[in-house]
C-alpha cells in the first residue's frame, strides 16, 4: 500500500434498504400503537366495566407483527451501525437514547404480556406507550442529526480533499 493512498474509513450510515425497512416498521409500530390508544381511550363505551373496543385486538396484532420486523432491523444495527457510530463519536447521545428506549420498550412490552397481572397492567401500559411516543420523536431527532453530521463531513471533504 502506498503511503499517500488511504482507504476511506467505514461510516455508520445505513443502507437505503435497511433505512426504509427500519422506518417502515417503526411507522407501522407508531400507527398501530396510536390506533390502539384511540380505540382504548376514545372509542370505548363509557363506564368502568366497559368492554374493549373491537378494534383494539386488531391493532395489537398488527403492532406485534411490526415489532418482529422492527426488532430484526434494529438488531442488525447492533453489529455495524452502533459500533461504527460509537467509534466515530458520531451522534452518541441520541444513539444511546435510541438503544435505551428500544430496550425499555421491549421490556415493558414483554411485561404487559408475561409479567404483570391485571392490577399492574395499567401502569405498564402507560409506561409502554409513553416510551413509544418518546422513541418515535427520538428516532426522528437521531436521523436528522445523523444526516446533518454526514452533510457537514461531506462538505468538509469537498473543501479539503485527502492528499
Amino acid at each position: 500500500m502506498h503511503r499517500g493512498h488511504r482507504h476511506p474509513r467505514p461510516r455508520p450510515r445505513l443502507s437505503r434498504r435497511h433505512r426504509i425497512s427500519l422506518y417502515l416498521c417503526g411507522l407501522v409500530l407508531l400507527m398501530s400503537g396510536s390506533g390502539w390508544l384511540l380505540g382504548h381511550y376514545l372509542l370505548r363505551a363509557p363506564g368502568a366495566e366497559a368492554a374493549p373496543h373491537p378494534s383494539e385486538v386488531w391493532w395489537l396484532r398488527l403492532h406485534g407483527a411490526a415489532m418482529i420486523g422492527f426488532l430484526v432491523c434494529f438488531g442488525a444495527l447492533l453489529t455495524r451501525h452502533v459500533p461504527l457510530g460509537w467509534r466515530e463519536r458520531s451522534n452518541r447521545g441520541t444513539g444511546v437514547a435510541m438503544v435505551s428506549l428500544v430496550s425499555l420498550l421491549a421490556l415493558t412490552g414483554y411485561a404487559l404480556y408475561y409479567l404483570v397481572d391485571d392490577t399492574e397492567r395499567a401502569w405498564a401500559s402507560v409506561a409502554h406507550w409513553s416510551l413509544g411516543l418518546i422513541a418515535a420523536a427520538a428516532l426522528v431527532l437521531h436521523a436528522t442529526l445523523g444526516s446533518r453530521v454526514r452533510h457537514q463531513r461531506e462538505s468538509a471533504a469537498d473543501h479539503h480533499p485527502p492528499r
